[in-house]
């Protein structure tokens, strides 16, 4: 198709547009059938798991099937703004027994199906304020055996849907907000 025909083909804004989308779609299909070459993928590339590989950061080219992601045992200290951005599918996320000491705000962007977090045996002092924002799904939040020093007001007002909260062994825990567990109305286990 070079020559004239090619030429008159793409000055036609609607097969141009068409083009595009199908590389799009094309691009959209390579990236969510990929599997980062540290981990381990299973199901169809719904189960990701990158357990005591050394990572400081969440790898790239995790697919966007994932359902489980297992980022356990690593050395990850900072979750990054929009790291699991394109994880919508995304149902349990592990990642615990790292060395995390921050959560940026909107960290846990786009994961609009998670129902389970794991953060615990980490090395966070604070319940970062956002932290959990968007996260309407969640259900369970495992913060247990971190350093957590305080729990500021209205600190998981955004996760109205949370039935299981684990504050276990939080040895430096010397405050607690009157509001800390407002909003929480679906809490079942504390």
């Amino acid at each position: 198709m070079r020559g004239p025909r090619w030429n008159r083909a793409l000055s036609d804004p609607l097969f141009v547009l068409l083009l595009a989308l199908q590389l799009l779609v094309v691009a959209g299909l390579v990236r969510a059938q990929t599997c980062p070459s540290v981990c381990s993928c299973s199901n169809q590339f719904s189960k990701v798991i990158c357990t005591r590989r050394g990572l400081r950061d969440v790898p790239d080219g995790i697919s966007t099937n994932t359902r489980y992601l297992n980022l356990q045992e690593n050395l990850i200290q900072v979750i990054k703004v929009d790291s699991f951005k394109h994880l919508r599918h995304l149902e349990i996320l592990q990642l615990s027994k790292n060395h995390i000491r921050k959560i940026e705000l909107g960290a846990f962007n786009g994961l609009a199906s998670l129902n389970t977090l794991e953060l615990f045996d980490n090395r966070l002092t604070t319940i970062p304020n956002g932290a959990f924002e968007y996260l309407s799904k969640l259900k369970e939040l495992w913060l247990r055996n971190n350093p957590i020093e305080s729990i500021p007001s209205y600190a998981f007002n955004r996760v109205p849907s949370l039935r299981r909260l684990d504050l276990g062994e939080l040895k430096r825990l010397s405050y607690i907000s009157e509001g800390a567990f407002e909003g929480l109305s679906n809490l079942r286990y504390l």
